[in-house]
C-alpha cells in the first residue's frame, strides 16, 4: 500500500487486515491521496491538501518534500477543529493530533507515516509494517493495493453508516478520512473496519 495522508476508511479496512509493505519508491503523482484527505466540514466535504515542492524531474514518495512556505498545518488544524470539535471523541484524540500539526516535517512520507502511527495508537492496532527499498512493478505473492492512492481509483467501498457531526442536516458522507470515523465513533471505530 501507499502511505496516504489520513487515508479513507476503505484503506484502513485493508491496513488492519494484515502485514503491510508500505510503498515509498513509487513516483509521486499529483492529485492523489498521498497528500490529500477529505473531511466532513460544516457545509460540505473539505479537501485538505499538503503543498508539495515540485520539480521538473520525477521523484519518489520517499523524496517528496513538503512546501512549508505556506501555513498548511495551521490551516488544516483549524479546518479539522471546525469540523470535529463537537464530535463525541475529538477531545480524546486532540492532543496527539495537535502535536502532529505543530511539529515541522520536510518529507511527506515521514508525515504520512506519523499519521498512520497515530491512528494505530488511537485504535490500538498492532500490525506488522515494513517499507520498500526499491520500486517493484509487480508483486506475485502479495496483494497490490497501491492503486488505491491514485486519483482515478474507483473506490466502491461502502461504509456502514454512523452518525457524523453534520449528518443530521446534510446526510451521511461515505468513506471519508479515517479522522471522521475516529472522531465520531472513538474506540468503536474498529468495528466499522472488520
Amino acid at each position: 500500500m501507499t502511505p496516504c495522508y489520513f487515508a479513507p476508511i476503505s484503506h484502513w479496512k485493508e491496513i488492519i487486515s494484515g502485514n503491510i509493505l508500505w510503498e515509498l519508491n513509487q513516483n509521486f503523482n499529483k492529485q492523489t491521496l498521498r497528500n490529500r484527505t477529505y473531511i466532513y466540514g460544516p457545509n460540505k466535504i473539505l479537501k485538505l491538501s499538503i503543498p508539495i515542492k515540485h520539480s521538473k524531474e520525477s521523484f519518489t514518495l520517499e523524496n517528496t518534500l513538503i512546501e512549508n512556505d505556506f501555513q498548511w498545518q495551521k490551516d488544516h488544524w483549524k479546518s479539522i477543529q471546525s469540523a470535529y470539535k463537537s464530535s463525541p471523541f475529538f477531545e480524546f484524540y486532540e492532543d496527539g493530533l495537535r502535536n502532529l500539526y505543530f511539529n515541522n516535517y520536510n518529507k511527506l512520507s515521514v508525515f504520512n507515516i506519523e499519521c498512520i502511527k497515530l491512528v494505530y495508537e488511537w485504535l490500538d492496532i498492532s500490525t506488522k509494517s515494513s517499507f520498500t527499498k526499491t520500486f517493484k512493478e509487480k508483486y506475485n505473492t502479495e496483494i497490490d493495493l497501491r492503486d488505491m492512492a491514485e486519483k482515478n481509483f474507483d473506490d466502491k467501498f461502502i461504509v456502514k453508516e454512523y452518525i457524523q457531526v453534520f449528518s443530521p442536516n446534510h446526510g451521511f458522507k461515505n468513506n471519508l478520512s479515517i479522522l471522521d470515523l475516529v472522531f465520531n465513533q472513538g474506540p468503536n471505530s474498529i468495528s466499522y473496519l472488520k
